[in-house]
Protein backbone atom coordinates (compact mmCIF):
# COMPACT_ATOMS: atom_id res chain seq x y z
CA UNK A 1 0.00 0.00 0.00
CA UNK A 2 1.51 3.53 -1.18
CA UNK A 3 1.77 5.86 1.60
CA UNK A 4 -0.77 8.17 -0.35
CA UNK A 5 -3.12 5.37 -0.66
CA UNK A 6 -2.51 4.60 3.06
CA UNK A 7 -3.31 8.25 4.26
CA UNK A 8 -6.61 8.10 2.05
CA UNK A 9 -7.77 5.11 3.63
CA UNK A 10 -7.30 5.78 7.38
CA UNK A 11 -8.83 9.08 6.77
CA UNK A 12 -11.56 7.78 5.12
CA UNK A 13 -11.78 5.05 7.67
CA UNK A 14 -11.69 7.64 10.61
CA UNK A 15 -14.76 9.87 9.17
CA UNK A 16 -16.52 6.35 9.13
CA UNK A 17 -16.02 6.26 13.34
CA UNK A 18 -17.91 9.25 13.08
CA UNK A 19 -20.84 7.93 10.99
CA UNK A 20 -19.17 10.33 8.20
CA UNK A 21 -20.93 13.47 10.25
CA UNK A 22 -20.17 13.97 13.74
CA UNK A 23 -21.79 11.45 15.75
CA UNK A 24 -20.11 10.27 18.43
CA UNK A 25 -17.12 8.42 17.85
CA UNK A 26 -17.14 4.86 17.68
CA UNK A 27 -20.60 4.14 19.54
CA UNK A 28 -21.85 2.42 16.81
CA UNK A 29 -20.74 -1.12 15.82
CA UNK A 30 -20.41 -0.04 12.04
CA UNK A 31 -18.45 2.94 13.53
CA UNK A 32 -16.40 1.42 15.64
CA UNK A 33 -15.46 -1.23 12.90
CA UNK A 34 -14.41 1.73 10.73
CA UNK A 35 -12.40 3.33 13.71
CA UNK A 36 -10.48 -0.22 14.17
CA UNK A 37 -9.62 -0.08 10.40
CA UNK A 38 -8.46 3.90 10.72
CA UNK A 39 -6.47 2.84 13.62
CA UNK A 40 -4.82 -0.24 11.95
CA UNK A 41 -4.22 1.66 8.67
CA UNK A 42 -2.75 4.64 10.44
CA UNK A 43 -0.44 2.55 12.36
CA UNK A 44 0.53 1.01 9.23
CA UNK A 45 1.26 4.18 7.74
CA UNK A 46 3.37 5.40 10.67
CA UNK A 47 0.94 8.18 11.80
CA UNK A 48 1.05 8.92 15.59
CA UNK A 49 -1.15 9.87 18.08
CA UNK A 50 -1.01 13.10 17.65
CA UNK A 51 -1.20 13.06 13.91
CA UNK A 52 -4.90 11.23 14.31
CA UNK A 53 -5.71 13.42 16.89
CA UNK A 54 -4.97 16.48 14.64
CA UNK A 55 -6.71 14.62 11.35
CA UNK A 56 -9.90 13.86 13.81
CA UNK A 57 -9.89 17.59 14.81
CA UNK A 58 -9.89 18.75 11.15
CA UNK A 59 -12.20 16.12 10.20
CA UNK A 60 -14.68 17.46 12.58
CA UNK A 61 -14.37 21.48 11.52
CA UNK A 62 -15.79 20.37 8.43
CA UNK A 63 -18.14 17.34 9.29
CA UNK A 64 -21.49 17.97 8.52
CA UNK A 65 -24.34 16.98 11.11
CA UNK A 66 -25.32 18.06 14.32
CA UNK A 67 -23.31 20.86 16.67
CA UNK A 68 -20.78 18.71 18.64
CA UNK A 69 -17.82 19.08 21.25
CA UNK A 70 -14.83 18.80 20.09
CA UNK A 71 -13.20 18.59 23.03
CA UNK A 72 -15.58 15.89 23.65
CA UNK A 73 -14.96 14.16 20.96
CA UNK A 74 -11.52 14.17 21.01
CA UNK A 75 -11.40 12.60 24.54
CA UNK A 76 -13.51 10.05 23.09
CA UNK A 77 -10.99 9.53 20.12
CA UNK A 78 -8.06 9.65 22.48
CA UNK A 79 -9.59 6.75 24.82
CA UNK A 80 -10.21 5.07 21.87
CA UNK A 81 -6.52 4.99 20.28
CA UNK A 82 -4.59 4.64 23.64
CA UNK A 83 -2.01 2.01 23.53
CA UNK A 84 -3.13 1.49 19.63
CA UNK A 85 -0.82 3.74 18.18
Amino acid sequence: MTEKLAKASWQKSLAGGFAFMTAPFAVHPYDKQRANEAVRVAKLAGVTQTQFLEEASDYLSTAMGWPTDVEEQLARVRKFISGKL
